[in-house]
């Protein structure tokens, strides 16, 4: 096995899909379906090292790997010195050296050393920024390689099947899109859920059935792919994505103007919630972020002493926070809000669908769902197929409208 040892920070993501939409929605007013018998690559991000002499080391003791087209045994520690790939102790050729990516093979599929412990298929990729020496690490593999490890990252093993089937063909739909939105960047979707939570290769068969099951199955609508958007759960009102995503033509289809009741999700432990939160800390995150963005009444935040959730669209999910500052008041959209505050110190949050009030200077919150609550449900779609509803109807009830297409 290859290990790859990173010594920059890594981040490990939860199984719940969290509230920040997905980041970089497709912009193209179309995402063609791939021309049959030609499934895509994909290049998911696995980390970013912008530390000085960040190192990422690769390989076994005793193993041969292919560094950029030069075979050597392992491990090789790669850097990004002055412009130039520099592997510890061993020699690349100039023109490799100085090339923007490094590609590292093995014949055996990639595993990364720590917490994770994860393996990889395919190819780890090296891709350094224009300037300075700041790169990405990427894994590049084949489509269907990719999804088995979504489904293991975003499901819980012995859910139905139906579900499984269902999320692959969401995830893959989505993958698609970023695909064709990222075409000409150096990266498809990162590995946490700001994309898809992906682990690589499952330790668990369930995950490599259902992928396989719906090989090459994507969500159509009017001869265009719809990015499979979805969430862990929607809280029992389900948001647009033109509103949550955002108002890109690609979004502006029926597929993804939400579902009808029931809810099917009100099982889910996030269904609905409360927190404390320290009123405080949320004030002084929501001036940042109004700083980053240039929005001067979120700047001029003093004290947060209610929020009240408000303008629902047509299924009755709000779409804007109203955040009362005293006798001021300042809105801003419910899916801008986790994110606004991620830097807060307070506990992650769930969901932008909120109402709260300050009391002693603490904001006692009640939330809604978990993530934006575009496109599946999953705890929804678990409960539906627990009720012998097939992957068909649950993405029938999902993305109304959409067709499922093989597309290779």
């Amino acid at each position: 096995m290859v290990t790859i040892l990173l010594q920059a920070g890594c981040r490990d993501a939860p199984v719940e899909k969290p509230a920040d939409p997905p980041s970089h929605p497709p912009t193209h007013p179309a995402t063609l379906i791939p021309v049959p018998d030609r499934a895509p690559l994909i290049r998911v991000r696995l980390h970013r090292l912008d530390r000085p002499n960040a190192m990422v080391l690769i390989g076994g003791d005793g193993q041969h790997l292919d560094v950029g087209g030069e075979t050597m045994p392992g491990p090789v520690a790669v850097r990004r010195r002055h412009g130039r790939w520099v592997i510890d102790g061993r020699h690349l050729p100039a023109d490799v050296s100085k090339s923007k990516a490094l590609d590292v093979r093995s014949g055996s599929p990639l595993t990364v050393s720590g917490e994770a412990n994860r393996t990889y298929p395919g190819t780890i990729r090296c891709v350094a920024d224009r300037e300075g020496d700041a790169f990405d690490v990427l894994n590049v593999l084949p489509m269907e390689a990719y999804i088995p490890g979504v489904l293991a990252g975003e499901l819980f093993e012995g859910w139905h099947d139906a579900a499984f089937e269902a999320q692959a063909i969401a995830a893959r739909s989505y993958a698609v899109s970023e695909c064709h939105e990222r075409q000409n960047r150096t990266w498809d979707v990162t590995d946490t859920p700001a994309s898809q939570h992906y682990i690589g290769v499952p330790t668990w068969s369930q995950a490599v059935t259902t992928a396989k099951a719906t090989e090459g199955q994507l969500l159509v609508w009017n001869g265009s792919v719809v990015p499979g958007y979805f969430s862990s759960c929607c809280g029992g009102r389900a948001a647009t994505a033109s509103d949550a995503v955002g108002p890109n033509p690609v979004n502006a289809v029926p597929p993804l103007d939400g579902h009808s009741d029931p809810p099917h999700c009100s099982n889910a432990p996030r269904y609905t919630w409360e927190a404390t939160w320290d009123a405080t800390r949320v004030a002084e995150a929501l001036r940042a972020h109004g700083s980053r963005i240039g929005d001067h009444d979120l700047a001029g935040i003093k004290r947060v002493t209610s929020i009240r959730s408000m303008k629902p669209n047509r299924h009755g999910r709000p779409t804007l926070l109203q955040i009362q500052d005293g006798s001021r008041t300042v809105t801003m959209r419910c899916v801008d809000f986790p994110g606004s505050v991620a830097s807060s110190g307070i506990e992650p949050v769930a969901s932008g669908w909120i109402d709260a009030v300050e009391r002693d200077g603490e904001l006692h919150v009640r939330g809604h769902g978990f993530g934006h609550g575009v496109g599946l449900c999953q705890y929804g779609a678990e409960e539906l197929a627990s009720s012998s509803s097939t992957p068909h109807d649950i993405l029938q009830f999902y993305y109304p409208g959409a067709e499922i297409r093989k597309a290779w």
